[in-house]
């Protein structure tokens, strides 16, 4: 099990395995859905040029530092990971330095560059799985690409600020191109609340090495449609042009990827999922510390965690699917990801889990 959602073999009631967003998707997407059908007799705007405007509006609304982007910043793609291959054909690293565990797609992209090695650097578990400076010293001269997620999958941390600042400019001092996967940002926050988190695109235009890589597939539950965006330097968004196919979004991904960056740029869609990522992921972690798993602390709408039980297979024996961890590089057998849902949901796991490890209901 490489990646989440494969359920196409299995009878499931409920996917724990897939972070998506716990509230439903907006009507008004569903409705965009709906009404791209009527021109697939045309062929997408080989341009994205209303797809650019929207993101691009979206973008400058939500900067945390009023930063200004325009629509050569955007490039779309048929969902972040297109865009994770494109920018590692693009750059055709000889080295690149993952921190582990993080998200298969990095490697399956690097996999695409001829000759490449991959360094790996450890994240410890006694640090909760959070990215510390001592990252830094990682980013040697022979290092031609850093790839990290902002926040982290599978251990839901964000890069704290300081280490975000020094990765990029320690990036910039070698020479090494880095990309951040933010696809899980808008969902994330920090527990306490109080340290507002920090994202890599506010930086673009002072690190011309620098690719922000994000999808609305997460936020807006919608991971059929295949929606995504990197931002970059003007410059670098014309170049990555270049290894992407032409009409790369579907009709159904360049008006539904509008619709979904006016409602990021416009509505509460937002504010309203982080309050109940915020409330559910706090109950999830109590019930479980009190059944006895070990969580560790996420920013984000999914938990890592660890179990002596084999929680993946007796969860699928109740038609509940969950994230089998062992095939994540830095990880063994025991860990499992699960995302979090509605209320309703997340009682039905807690059950389902109190049931096979013989617990009383309280």
């Amino acid at each position: 099990m490489l990646h989440g959602g494969e359920i196409y073999d299995k009878k499931i009631e409920l996917d724990f395995s897939v972070n998506l967003n716990p509230l439903p998707c907006p009507v008004q997407v569903l409705d965009e859905i709906k009404a791209a059908a009527d021109q697939v007799a045309n062929y997408p705007d080989i341009m994205q040029s209303e797809f650019a405007a929207a993101v691009t509006k979206a973008e400058n609304r939500l900067s945390q530092k009023n930063v200004k982007f325009t629509a050569e910043n955007i490039v779309g793609g048929n969902g972040a990971s297109e865009l994770l291959m494109a920018i590692v054909n693009m750059v055709r690293p000889k080295k690149a330095l993952l921190p582990i565990p993080s998200f298969y797609g990095y490697e399956h992209a690097l996999g695409a560059a001829k000759d490449c090695a991959i360094e790996r650097y450890l994240l410890k578990e006694a640090d909760g799985f959070a990215l510390k400076e001592d990252f830094i010293d990682a980013i040697t001269e022979d290092i031609d690409l850093v790839i990290l997620g902002n926040p982290n999958n599978p251990t839901g941390r964000l890069i704290p600020e300081n280490v975000l600042v020094k990765t990029m400019d320690k990036c910039r001092a070698v020479g090494a191109a880095l990309i951040v996967d933010e696809c899980f940002f808008r969902l994330s926050g920090k527990r306490d609340c109080e340290e507002i988190p920090q994202s890599a695109r506010n930086f673009i235009g002072e690190y011309s090495n620098l690719f922000v890589v994000d999808a609305y597939t997460k936020l807006f539950s919608i991971p059929g449609v295949r929606v995504g965006f990197a931002i970059t330097s003007a410059e670098n968004a014309r170049r990555l042009r270049h290894f992407l196919p032409e009409w790369n979004m579907s009709v159904f991904a360049d008006r539904v990827g509008i619709r979904c960056a006016e409602i990021t740029g416009e509505s509460s869609f937002t504010g309203e999922s982080l309050e109940v990522i915020r409330r559910e992921r706090a109950y999830l972690a109590d019930e479980l510390d009190q059944i006895g798993i070990s969580t560790y602390p996420s920013d984000t709408n999914f938990i890592l965690i660890r179990s002596d039980e084999n929680l993946y297979n007796r969860l699928l024996q109740q038609k509940i699917l969950i994230r089998d961890c062992k095939t994540f590089e830095g990880l063994d057998k025991g860990y499992y990801r699960i995302a979090i849902k509605d209320h309703n949901a997340n009682e039905r796991l807690i059950t389902a889990i109190k049931t096979l490890c013989n617990i009383r209901e309280r």
